[in-house]
């Protein structure tokens, strides 16, 4: 899709909230990720359905299945909208986690990746899942963040977890679409919210292709409410082949072959713009604590290290 429709998707019919300046994000790692992201100036992007939440991409379509249920009146035609909605989802190839569509080389490039963080320092939730109370939480000045991805193409945002927030999102796209298409002369989409509503399927095309990329690229930014404990703020990439990363590379955890790509920071002739860092509650010795800070002082950075203050219970 050319350049100026993906920047009308994302300026004009996707709100995901953004940061604020001054604020700080955290990311939750090992040992050798602090190593990589310090001295290499690279962060692991995890590929989409390879997440903690593996059907988390495909869940903007049960979202849309409320959206449908709850605002369209004529129940067939909300049934015909989802229909084409999704094929056209499914051609796009960007949030089918299915093993055709992963294993089909020619869609790898529409392919995501995560770089996961959070707006919570010190989460026992967050050192549980991703560290099991080892590890290191490393806090990151946003503006200088976003800044040092510039290099390349990427999306950012706050993940949504409110359901009610997530159908007014989607609600709104609707909305736009069916404007934008009613000034491109498909006037009976006017009606469309009416229970006597006659819509031609070629309308119904018109706007179902633009609300295909609108919930895929909401997919990336809708999580379940059980999930909101995370606070988890996402930048999303993509393997393009003409981009650094290109094709992913494979990690082995716990036997399982998992998709990543490198993404690098492109600060220009300045370090990774880390302003603090917290070391898990496990790491129970001051070595841990005076060895982090060594290796910081050692890429020129004089910032705070302090021992994670969480109590353990076992």
């Amino acid at each position: 899709m050319e350049t100026t429709r993906k920047t009308r998707y994302m300026d004009e019919w996707i709100h995901v909230p953004l940061c604020n300046m001054g604020e700080k994000l955290f990311h939750y790692t090992t040992a050798e990720g602090v190593q990589g992201i310090v001295a290499n100036k690279q962060f692991i992007a995890t590929k989409s359905d390879f997440l903690n939440d593996k059907l988390e991409f495909l869940y903007s379509l049960e979202v849309l299945n409320k959206l449908m249920d709850t605002y369209i009146v004529d129940k067939e035609l909300g049934r015909r909208l989802y229909r084409i909605i999704k094929a056209e989802m499914d051609e796009l190839a960007i949030i089918t986690p299915s093993c055709e569509t992963f294993c089909v080389p020619d869609k790898e490039h529409v392919s995501f990746y995560v770089v996961s963080f959070s707006k919570q320092e010190n989460s026992a939730l967050l050192w549980a899942e991703f560290t099991d109370f080892k590890g290191y939480c490393l806090g990151f000045d946003y503006e200088k963040l976003v800044r040092g991805f510039s290099g390349r193409s990427f999306l950012h945002g706050t993940v949504i977890y409110d359901e009610e927030a997530q159908v007014s999102c989607l609600l709104e796209a609707l909305l736009s679409c069916i404007r934008k298409a009613v000034e491109d002369g498909f006037v009976e989409l006017e009606d469309f919210f009416e229970e006597t509503a006659q819509i031609q399927e070629e309308a119904l095309w018109e706007i179902g292709k633009d609300m295909a990329m609108i919930c895929s690229v909401y997919a990336m930014f809708f999580k379940g409410e059980f999930f909101k404990g995370e606070e988890e703020y996402r930048f999303v990439f993509s393997p393009l082949m003409n981009e650094r990363g290109g094709k992913p590379r494979f990690r082995i955890l716990d036997q399982i072959f998992l998709p990543y790509i490198m993404v690098e920071f492109d600060g220009v002739d300045a370090p990774i713009p880390l302003e603090s860092v917290t070391v898990g509650a496990k790491n129970n010795s001051d070595i841990a604590v005076r060895g982090v800070r060594s290796f910081l002082m050692g890429q020129g950075l004089n910032i705070p290290v302090k021992l994670s203050d969480i109590p353990l219970r076992y």
